[in-house]
């Protein structure tokens, strides 16, 4: 490719006399998205030869999304660049390594009659080295943005039990052992049983161990830089069937040396679980209990932005029957749940009601996972929302995040918005300012509250929940501002891995039970119903609107930080209730920990 005036870029005639694309699959012609798993050249063209392992790109070099601005954007006497020709220069730039190209296909789906003019143009995701990316995003003409990863948000600072606080080391300056020292821990139920699979963490004066329990439920944790005795506090994570516990550092007993900690059975919090099925008491909180048994979200299309899902979950196995792997990483498609995070909101969202477990607020709807993470980047998020579009999507959950603002993303969303689609993200899980993409206007971002009483003593919630009783603001939700409103993120019990379940935290759990009041709202709302709204941003803006009118306050909490409040079921409804009398016998349900079926 030619320079000029150090952009990297020949102004644009249109993409007259340009040469065709050279990437695989054809120039202009797209398949259209689909519910089923097949492979990542799905809506996108891309050369498998410029991948490496780990979706790296070689040393000194980064990814980049390239794309051309729109002309509304286009400054006086800049002409514009069609997509194709900017494609083709990036094809023929020696310093350049087109990796795949992101093009929306409006051949399926309502989005084409909601909205022929794009807002997001076409993408290319291409390798280059940073100084080549510099001088690229001088000209005019193009857009360029660095392909961030996706992640979760960071968590807050760690307790370490009994209402202290552990400060943990960077890295940079820890001193680390010649000889690493060795912490041997037992985890045990309460019930008696090894805790196989439980996820443990040492928290140390020098650095963080981290393990997962054997069969037997022993792990031994490697400590670079501690000591047994410089341990102050242990974390432990089961996959499902028990709270999580915090405590300090257990000391050995016996001739063993290890140390041994109980975790509590979900069974002796909600008696005769899971046998029994019973409902949270965020069900209990938003009086999701209060509202018919018909309202179920019946021919609602839900799309969830996450981790992948558990279908082997008998709550979920036939509930949650499409879906997309968008990762490309080779570990499994998007029936799996690498995290288990997916699978906590897909609960929520849309469990089966069979008697047992759990209840989705949604239970009859149609729910979509795809998969984005782990590994999953910017460009795969941008492919995720056109999937949303091309298969009719009523309703978004994003609960994924990205550290830097990106442009592309907001137009995306613009499109989405276009096609009448509620898009509905996580405010973040660390109390600062909200992250991406819950900070986009269009985005409705949710925030999380706990409750007093909700989980045992020893569990990491309870050493800082305040000494009144009630919902009270999570210590990870953000303080705002850019809040819409709040949901219950804290001690939630929902679907896990394996066929168990498993208590989540997190403004992605509070974003869960929003994302199923909206789909109740579209299914069962007299202005909503799919049947008589058309799809259009009007539709979408409507949803939101109800939402957050139908809060209710939370007394004493920083309005930054809940929004309008507490999202209320029958309230968004339009079904007449006192919500001020069952919100005082609330009180009562939460000081014995269990919530029984509305």
């Amino acid at each position: 490719m030619s320079e000029q005036g150090g952009s990297g870029m020949k102004p644009g005639n249109g993409g007259k006399g340009a040469k065709a694309q050279g990437t695989q699959g054809g120039a202009g012609k797209q398949p259209p998205a689909t519910s089923e798993p097949r492979g990542r050249d799905e809506g996108r063209h891309e050369r498998p030869e410029s991948r490496v392992p780990g979706r790296g790109v070689r040393a000194g070099w980064g990814r980049y999304l390239v794309a051309p601005r729109p002309v509304g954007l286009m400054g006086g006497g800049v002409p514009p660049i069609e997509a194709a020709a900017l494609f083709a220069l990036l094809e023929e730039d020696p310093d350049v390594e087109p990796l795949a190209q992101v093009r929306p296909s409006r051949s399926r789906g309502l989005g084409a009659i909601a909205e022929p003019h794009l807002a997001c143009p076409p993408v290319a995701v291409v390798a280059m080295p940073d100084e080549r990316a510099h001088a690229l995003a001088a000209n005019p003409q193009v857009v360029v943005e660095i392909d961030q990863p996706l992640s979760y948000t960071p968590t807050p600072s760690v307790g370490g039990g009994a209402g202290t606080t552990v400060s943990v080391m960077d890295p940079a300056l820890a001193v680390v052992l010649e000889e690493p020292g060795h912490f041997t821990l037992q985890v045990k139920g309460s019930d008696g049983e090894a805790v196989r699979g439980a996820h443990v963490w040492t928290i140390g004066t020098g650095a963080t161990a981290h393990g997962v329990t054997g069969p037997d439920g022993r792990v031994t944790l490697t400590l670079s830089a501690d000591t047994p005795d410089t341990v102050q506090a242990v974390c432990v994570r089961p996959v499902g069937g028990y709270w999580p516990l915090r405590t300090g550092c257990p000391r050995p007993t016996g001739d063993s040396g290890e140390a041994v900690v109980e975790v509590q059975a979900l069974s002796e919090t909600f008696e005769g679980f899971p046998g029994r099925a019973v409902s949270g008491w965020g069900v209990q909180a938003m009086r999701l209990h209060q509202i018919p048994p018909t309202y179920r979200g019946h021919g609602i299309r839900i799309a969830l932005l996450d981790s992948g899902v558990n279908t082997a979950h008998p709550d979920l196995k036939d509930t949650v029957r499409n879906g997309h792997d968008f990762t490309g990483t080779g570990n499994g498609t998007w029936g799996v749940d690498l995290t288990g995070r997916g699978t906590w909101c897909a609960g929520i969202i849309a469990a089966a009601d069979n008697r047992t477990g759990i209840t989705g607020i949604a239970a009859e709807a149609e729910l979509h996972a795809l998969k984005l993470f782990p590994g999953g980047h910017v460009s795969d998020l941008l492919q995720a929302v056109d999937y949303c579009v091309a298969n009719n999507i009523d309703v978004a959950q994003l609960s994924l995040a990205y550290e830097a603002p990106s442009q592309l993303v907001a137009w995306k969303l613009l499109d989405a918005h276009a096609a009448g689609i509620t898009v509905i993200a996580p405010a973040g899980d660390t109390p600062g300012p909200l992250t991406h993409p819950a900070a986009l206007p269009g985005v409705l971002a949710v925030g999380a509250i706990a409750h007093t009483g909700t989980c045992p003593a020893n569990s990491p919630l309870a050493a800082v929940q305040p000494p009144w009783p009630g919902p009270y603001s999570a210590p990870f939700t953000p303080t705002g501002p850019g809040v819409d409103l709040v949901a219950p993120g804290a001690a939630v019990i929902t679907t896990g891995l394996g066929d168990g379940y498993t208590p989540a935290d997190g403004t992605a759990i509070a974003a869960a039970h929003v994302t199923g009041l909206a789909a109740l709202l579209l299914a069962h709302h007299d202005h909503l119903r799919t049947q008589a709204v058309p799809r259009t941003p009007a539709r979408a803006d409507l949803v939101h609107t109800l939402l957050r009118t139908a809060c209710r306050p939370l007394p004493g909490a920083d309005p930054a930080r809940i929004g309008a409040g507490i999202a209320d079921a029958p309230t968004a409804l339009g079904i007449p209730t006192t919500w001020e009398q069952d919100y005082r016998s609330e009180h009562l349900y939460a000081a014995a920990g269990v919530f029984p079926r509305g």
